[in-house]
């Protein structure tokens, strides 16, 4: 399985063919920070790489982790190409000395200790009515016949001895008492549509329920005894503390986090989410607020944390600091008019950070909050690429990063059962 790796993307800058040698400038964003860096490397690399140009100013993304081929019995690499419409992957071959050069660049940059985010657990309680409908598996379905049965028995019981009481009144020549404000009633416990685990699901009186005059009983719609108790979610906050780029997890500890939105498959994520008692953090560009407000509230009202992406997804390294600050302040105002709630948590585009932009969200008294499993959604073709991408990853400490797309939207049911099922817990930041 990979294990993770503190530096998280290297970006290609520039291919030189110098009287030295050949070299390439790199950008890369790890968790304590963004930095540019010269490595020189071999001939057969070069021209490989240079035989994939022209580059046209994209940006243009490495690859961490170059694989061997057997049968032609070399190393190979690849080179994505990204702009605002399109990626394109090329592949090219490499030598053993360019694979050397990465991995002596990642034993340099990955510390042996990472400091963790301190936990803080909170268990705030999801409104039941804002809740989607559950979809009835086969077990509940089971539990919701066997809940009938009981329910039955303890109706018949009740009317035999109710019926009983009545024949002993009129052998003794007596009347059944009046039911008024003052008589007696029998309660009884209603039954679910499903069974929630212990402290699950404190529902609320419907207005049926709630209109309905107390001194008259009914036969046929029976009263509760108790309220259901209240839910217990299977995720916890963490506050982010420290002044790393945070993106490691203690062991044991999995995020999901989304990119890019809000989106029309925002709400729909929201509810798989909530289908399957977990959270997650979105992380929301500002420019698509307006477009997207329902989408925004209905993520906020379901416990989502929410975050900021910037205002228009530009590389953020590039601007200028006053640019930076009205870019940071326009976001946080148009999430926080929505969500009615303080904007701490901030991802900045593609990863790149530096000193002067963290200056800047620090004075928006948020934390940058990066990642350290990059699913690389945005090029995958299929819902299966996505998947196969979180079983060939180890889950533990890992805070995933997504997008909002619709192969990943078809895969997070079974990524999140994957997770639950290696017995993680889920975390959302602020």
């Amino acid at each position: 399985m990979n294990e993770p790796s503190a530096v998280l993307m290297i970006e290609l800058l520039s291919l030189e063919h110098e009287q030295t040698g050949y070299q390439i400038e790199i950008g890369l964003t790890r968790d304590i920070g963004y930095a540019r860096r010269r490595l020189t490397i071999d001939e057969f690399t070069y021209e490989q790489l240079n035989a994939l140009a022209p580059y046209f100013g994209e940006r243009m993304r490495l690859s961490l982790y170059p694989k061997w081929d057997p049968f032609r019995n070399s190393y190979y690499s690849t080179l994505v190409i990204i702009n605002q419409t399109f990626s394109e992957t090329l592949y090219f071959a490499c030598s053993e000395y360019y694979v050397s050069q990465l991995l002596q660049l990642k034993e340099v940059d990955n510390p042996h200790v990472h400091e963790e985010i301190a936990v803080e657990t909170t268990q705030p309680s999801i409104p039941p009515a804002r809740r989607p409908r559950r979809r009835k598996s086969k077990k509940r379905i089971g539990r919701l016949v066997l809940q009938s049965i009981l329910f039955a028995c303890l109706v018949f019981v009740l009317l035999s001895l109710r019926m009983g009481g009545q024949d002993m009144d009129r052998a003794e020549g007596l009347e059944g008492p009046a039911l008024g404000a003052g008589a007696e009633k029998i309660e009884q416990i209603v039954s679910l549509p499903f069974t929630p685990p212990v402290g699950v699901g404190k529902t609320e009186a419907t207005p049926n329920q709630q209109d309905k005059p107390t001194s008259e009983p009914s036969e046929t719609t029976p009263e509760p005894l108790e309220p259901p108790r209240e839910q217990i979610k299977q995720y916890e906050e963490i506050e982010i503390t420290g002044n790393k780029y945070a993106y490691s997890l203690p062991k044991g500890y999995v995020a999901l986090s989304f990119d890019d939105g809000p989106s029309k498959y925002t709400k729909e994520i929201v509810d798989i989410l909530v289908e399957h008692e977990v959270a997650a953090t979105f992380f929301f560009i500002g420019n698509k607020v307006a477009h997207n407000v329902e989408a925004v509230k209905y993520a906020s009202e379901h416990q989502m944390s929410i975050g900021s992406h910037s205002w228009d997804h530009s590389k953020m390294t590039d601007n200028g600091d006053k640019r930076n600050q009205n870019n940071l302040a326009n976001t946080n105002k148009a999430l926080e008019q929505i969500t009615q709630m303080s904007i701490t948590v901030f991802r900045p585009p593609y990863g790149a950070i530096n000193d002067k932009l963290a200056a800047k969200v620090t004075e928006q008294q948020m934390k940058v909050l990066l990642w350290n499993r990059d699913s690389e959604d945005w090029r995958r073709k299929t819902p299966e690429d996505v998947l196969q991408f979180v079983h060939h990853t180890d889950p533990s400490g890992g805070v995933y990063l997504f997008h909002e797309k619709k192969i990943t939207v078809e895969a997070l049911p079974a990524i999140i059962e994957y997770l639950k099922g290696k017995n993680m817990k889920f975390v959302i930041f602020k």
